[in-house]
């Protein structure tokens, strides 16, 4: 008669689904780092992430360009993808807590505030930072 547990057969089995999960993860990882997540179509921003948002060009009230790193405070809600990028809800100097989404390094980032919410964006370097900041001062006009 079989044992009614084997142990061999567990292991196998959580070996497998341990794998599944690592290749998830690396899969997720590769998607966020590849692409940049954020957008401008027609009349709207969009950051494509778990915590992203999306914001009508018209609801912006101000929009920044700030050329230093960002200081970010206690974290309300969101995660630190291994300090790869930060995304969710933040304390932000100047800002008070805000919707985050930064790509590491932060050289620079966007601030944009609208009647009901204030927003930190980075892209991961000026350059990019600075392409959708003018794209969004074009859509906004």
């Amino acid at each position: 008669m079989a044992p009614i547990y084997d142990r061999r057969q567990a292991n196998r089995i959580s070996l497998r689904v341990i794998i599944a999960v690592a290749i998830v993860f690396a899969a997720y990882m590769a998607l966020e780092l590849s692409t940049d997540p954020a957008s401008v179509s027609g009349t709207e921003l969009r950051v494509r992430a778990i915590l992203g948002f999306r914001v009508a060009l018209s609801d912006i009230r101000e929009l920044t360009l700030e050329k230093t790193p960002i200081a970010t405070g206690k974290r309300i809600f969101g995660n630190d993808a291994f300090g790869l990028f930060r995304e969710g809800d933040y304390e932000v100097d100047g800002l008070g807590v805000s919707r985050v989404f930064l790509k590491k390094p932060n050289v620079s980032y966007l601030t944009i505030k609208t009647d009901e919410k204030s927003y930190a964006l980075s892209l991961g370097s000026l350059e990019k930072d600075q392409l959708l900041y003018d794209r969004i001062k074009l859509g906004m006009r």
